[in-house]
C-alpha cells in the first residue's frame, strides 16, 4: 500500500518535510496547497507533485490524498484538520495544534467522530533517539522517581535550520493572531516532552511570555508591530508530582542551545544539544556516563538536525500504522495536543492556573 500525502503549507513542508519523504517507504507526495498559488506551483515543480491547490480545504477533500499534513500557520490548523477528518482523511498536524484550547477541543471532537482515521500532532521529539532513550530510562527506574525537569533553549535555531537573527524581518512568526512566537514553536514540544517522560498530565501552571523586540520591518520595508512572544518562562507541576521549569529565548545572543536535565531520586539525566545524553548516579565526584543513542539518520536528512531526522521517523511510523501495522513509537494524539494547548493558554495568561 502506498499512502498518498498532501501538504498544506509551502514553507516548513518545502524545507524539511518533502525532502524527508524520500526516506519514508510506501509514501508518495501527491498534492500541495498554499494561500499563494505561486508558492504551491513552485513546490510542485521542485518535487514533481501532480496536484496544486490554492486552498487547504480543497486539498483536504481531494480524492488524490489519503493523509493530510497540515503545515500552514497555526491560525488555520483547526479549519484544515477538521475538513480533512470530515472528508475521511488521516491527519498529521503541525504544532502548536491550534490558536487556543477551544480550537484544539474542536479538532479533538472531530477526531472522535472519525475513530477509524489517525489524527496525530507532529511532536517529533518523541522520536528523537536520545529523548526516546530518556523515556525508556525513566520508565525502567534508572533514575528513580522523577523530582524535577529543567529544559531551556537559547539561542533559538529554527526547526528548518535557519538561525533566528536579531534583525529578522517581520513575518507571521511575529504575529500573535496567527499563532507566532517561541512558546508555541518550541514550548509546545517541551511541554509534550514533560508529559511523555513522566506519563502524566500538567496539573498546575505558572508562567509568562514577553516581547522584547516590539517592532520589526517586513520584506517590503514597512515597520510592523510584533505581537508574539520572543521569551517565555514557566513552572509546571505534573500529576506525578514532578516539577518542570522551561525557559526559552529567541533574543538571547549566546547560550548552550538545547539543554535538559531530569533529576530523579536515584540519578540524573543530562541532555546537551541534539546528540548527547548522559546519566549520573548520586555521589560526590561520580562522573557522567555517556548513554547517547545512535542516530541511523545522521547526515541523511536536509537539514541535518534532530527535527528533520525525527520527523522522518514519525512519518514512517504513521505510514506503517495507516497500512495496518503497529506503532513502534508513542505518537502524540489530538488529545495530547489539546492537553498541551491548555498549558500554552495558561502560560500566556500570566498567572498561576490549576488545571483539573
Amino acid at each position: 500500500m502506498t499512502v498518498r500525502i498532501g501538504f498544506i503549507g509551502s514553507g516548513f513542508a518545502r524545507r524539511v518535510q518533502l525532502p524527508g519523504l524520500a526516506l519514508v517507504p510506501e509514501a508518495r507526495a501527491t498534492a500541495i496547497a498554499s494561500g499563494r498559488r505561486s508558492n504551491a506551483e513552485a513546490v510542485a515543480r521542485e518535487f514533481g507533485l501532480p496536484h496544486v491547490f490554492d486552498d487547504g480545504v480543497a486539498l483536504a477533500t481531494s480524492p488524490e490524498v489519503d493523509l493530510v499534513i497540515v503545515s500552514s500557520t497555526p491560525d488555520s490548523h483547526a479549519r484544515y484538520a477538521i475538513a480533512a477528518l470530515e472528508a475521511g482523511k488521516h491527519v498529521l498536524c503541525e504544532k502548536p495544534m491550534a490558536l487556543d484550547a477551544y480550537e484544539a477541543s474542536q479538532m479533538l471532537a472531530a477526531s472522535g467522530r472519525h475513530p477509524d482515521r489517525f489524527a496525530w500532532v507532529d511532536h517529533e521529539l518523541r522520536y528523537e533517539p536520545n529523548r526516546r532513550r530518556a523515556r525508556e530510562l525513566i520508565s525502567s527506574g534508572a533514575i528513580g522517581a522523577v523530582r524535577h525537569i529543567e529544559l531551556s533553549l537559547k539561542p533559538y535555531l529554527r526547526g528548518d535550520g535557519r538561525p533566528q537573527a536579531a534583525d529578522a524581518p517581520w513575518n507571521w512568526w511575529f504575529d500573535g493572531a496567527r499563532g507566532g512566537g517561541i512558546l508555541g514553536a518550541v514550548g509546545s514540544h517541551l511541554i509534550d516532552l514533560c508529559r511523555y517522560w513522566t506519563g502524566s498530565d500538567v496539573v498546575y501552571v505558572a508562567g509568562l511570555v514577553e516581547t522584547f523586540v516590539t517592532e520589526r520591518t517586513d520584506e517590503a520595508g514597512v515597520k510592523r508591530p510584533v505581537t508574539a512572544d520572543d521569551f517565555t518562562s514557566s513552572v509546571l507541576r505534573m500529576a506525578s508530582g514532578a516539577v518542570a521549569t522551561i525557559t526559552l529565548s529567541a533574543v538571547a545572543h549566546h547560550g548552550p542551545g538545547h539543554l535538559g536535565q531530569v533529576t530523579g531520586t536515584e540519578g540524573t539525566l543530562v541532555l546537551t544539544g541534539e546528540t548527547k545524553l548522559e546519566l549520573a548516579k548520586p555521589g560526590g565526584g561520580r562522573p557522567l556516563e555517556d548513554v547517547s543513542a545512535p542516530d541511523d539518520l545522521w547526515e541523511k536528512t536536509k537539514p541535518n538536525n534532530m527535527w528533520a531526522r525525527s520527523f522522518v521517523r514519525l512519518l514512517r511510523d504513521m505510514v506503517r500504522v495507516i497500512g495496518g501495522g503497529a506503532a513502534e513509537g508513542e505518537p502524540a494524539s489530538f488529545r495530547d495536543g489539546w492537553q498541551v494547548q491548555r498549558v500554552l493558554d495558561a502560560i500566556r495568561g500570566g498567572r498561576g492556573v490549576r488545571l483539573d
